[in-house]
């Protein structure tokens, strides 16, 4: 399925927060930023590119399922969603040198990219546009929502819940379909409810959420503004009609050079 113009110039976009959601082998989902997301450099408009770069746990999975989401949302709050399916790395070609190109490759501290990553387009979601006034208007209503008696999760640091509960990063939320796809669903505004539960509610926006068969795993990955990145898996739930909380299991580091190191319970 070919991408829209728009959906296409949000891929194309450095600054983008950009998720891509897999399979791991127990049927559970997976989410990363991937910050080399992109339009191919040959103009097909029914696929993305991406740098193997450090990406450990999704490359293992893309292995063994080639079912993919992505989630792009950018600067202005602009975003898009898309299933797909991953064909493959080349490890030389015009994507891969497309990748090398770019500054984020250029210029990072660490390496270059090992191959280029392709995904064909599946399905895709209409573009869309949240709010920045809404943002704190739905931690207001998060805020006086009870917990509803849902079970504690694990004991998050507080630097990581502090990331997840800031005004200013955006969360991929990751789940899988009937279908046993992976979507990523955008989530803006989340709250600390207790021990282990993030809050957060279905908007215009992400209104997917409401879709959802719950309970589910399910993974929350973020990023900040000052490219700092944590991961969280365990099970969504729902605290009420548009409104969800994710259980927290584990706690991953997303930075370099420690991406992937769980964090909680220690590995």
């Amino acid at each position: 399925m070919d991408l829209s113009p728009e959906a296409r110039e949000l891929f194309a976009e450095e600054m983008a927060a950009k998720f891509l959601a897999t399979v791991d082998p127990e049927g559970r989902p997976n989410v990363a930023l991937i910050v080399t997301l992109q339009p191919p450099p040959d103009g097909r408009k029914d696929r993305l590119i991406f740098g193997e770069f450090l990406m450990w746990r999704s490359k293992e999975y893309l292995a063994n399922n080639p079912r993919v989401g992505v989630g792009c949302v950018n600067t202005k709050l602009k975003m898009v969603t898309l299933t797909g399916d991953f064909r493959g790395f080349e490890r030389t070609g015009p994507y891969k040198e497309a990748i090398d190109s770019t500054p984020l490759m250029r210029y990072n501290a660490y390496s270059g990219v090992r191959a280029a990553g392709v995904i064909d387009v599946r399905e895709v979601g209409e573009v869309r546009k949240a709010s920045f006034l809404s943002i704190p208007l739905d931690l207001a209503v998060l805020r006086l929502k009870g917990r509803d008696g849902l079970p504690a999760g694990v004991n998050m640091p507080r630097l990581v819940s502090e990331k997840f509960t800031m005004l200013t990063s955006i969360k991929g939320l990751a789940v899988v379909g009937e279908d046993g796809y992976p979507r990523v669903i955008p989530v803006l505004s989340v709250v600390k409810k207790g021990e282990g539960l993030l809050a957060f509610r279905a908007t215009a926006y992400n209104r997917e959420l409401e879709q959802v068969r719950i309970p589910c795993p399910a993974a929350m990955t973020l990023v900040t503004m000052d490219a700092k990145s944590y991961k969280v898996k365990g099970e969504l739930l729902s605290t009420g009609k548009r409104f969800f909380a994710l259980r927290v299991a584990e706690v991953y580091n997303a930075m370099p050079p420690r991406v992937g190191e769980r964090i909680v319970p220690p590995e």
